[in-house]
């Protein structure tokens, strides 16, 4: 809450602490989260949040998607997009990386943005947590600036934000290499000191509705493991010797049941 406060009167243009907007009258900014996005999974989810103005977006959005020959866009990520823009049509910006960065966020945003502006309103851009940050806002301009001619749209005002730990030396970084980023959304390192770094801890999905949930991403280590999981802690002569990461329908047939088994906070099995 400091750190948001301060920050702005330093000299940042808002902050995606909406707390910290409500006490302290700081502008309030950003997207989504990943886990907004994968909590879509079919049309059903989206059957009150697709209307704006008297008029379904999501029909408004497909057209687009066939006529651009996008059709192995993620649906499920195309609905969540479609929900946040029917809450803020004057302020739909969204993550584009919670599955393909090119082969589905930034297409999904587009067809959306592209239905918007059908409607008189205007999308405000996009925002990428993940891989090359500089080549992939290189590629989302180019594709801003291609699909805007194609349909004669001023898509030169959507701007591109980019997140992902950035410190001092991947500012400087980007600017050596040449970027298109607008923004720059700077948490952790602008919070914490380096010399007495933060654990970084995000929170994902995994399952909703009972059905696994699975991050895909440029980066290999946010790529998450789909359901819910157990941990096994395994005892040797009363100490700790290793845990066992598995899937919640997996204890059972892993510890099956022995009459020594005793359950801690029914996670940690002492055997």
């Amino acid at each position: 809450m400091t750190a948001s406060k301060y920050s702005y009167l330093g000299g940042f243009v808002a902050t995606s602490n909406v707390y910290a907007g409500y006490l302290s009258g700081v502008p309030v900014s950003g997207t989504q989260a990943h886990s907004f996005i994968m909590s879509f999974e079919s049309e059903e989810d989206i059957a009150k949040s697709r209307i704006i103005d008297g008029k379904d977006l999501l029909p408004m959005a497909m057209k687009y998607r066939e006529e651009l020959g996008w059709t192995s866009t993620k649906l499920p990520e195309l609905y969540a997009f479609i929900s946040f823009a029917s809450a803020y049509p004057d302020g739909f910006s969204a993550l584009i990386d919670s599955y393909s960065t090119l082969g589905s966020g930034v297409k999904n945003f587009l067809c959306v943005a592209l239905a918007l502006g059908e409607l008189g309103h205007q999308a405000k851009g996009v925002r990428l947590d993940s891989g090359d940050l500089a080549q992939l806002s290189k590629e989302c301009r180019k594709l801003f600036i291609e699909i805007g001619a194609k349909y004669d749209r001023d898509f030169s005002k959507l701007s591109i934000v980019a997140s992902n730990d950035i410190n001092e030396n991947s500012l400087i970084a980007l600017n050596e290499v040449g970027h298109e980023m607008d923004v720059f959304g700077i948490g952790t390192n602008l919070v914490t000191c380096q010399a007495q770094p933060a654990l970084g801890m995000v929170y994902k999905v995994v399952e909703f509705k009972g059905t696994p949930r699975i991050k895909f991403s440029e980066e290999l280590e946010k790529v998450t493991l789909p359901g819910p999981k157990s941990v096994l802690r395994v005892f040797k002569g009363g100490k700790p010797v290793f845990d066992i990461l598995c899937t919640r329908g997996e204890v059972a047939d892993l510890v099956g049941n022995p009459s020594n088994l005793k359950v801690i906070n029914s996670r940690e099995f002492d055997t």
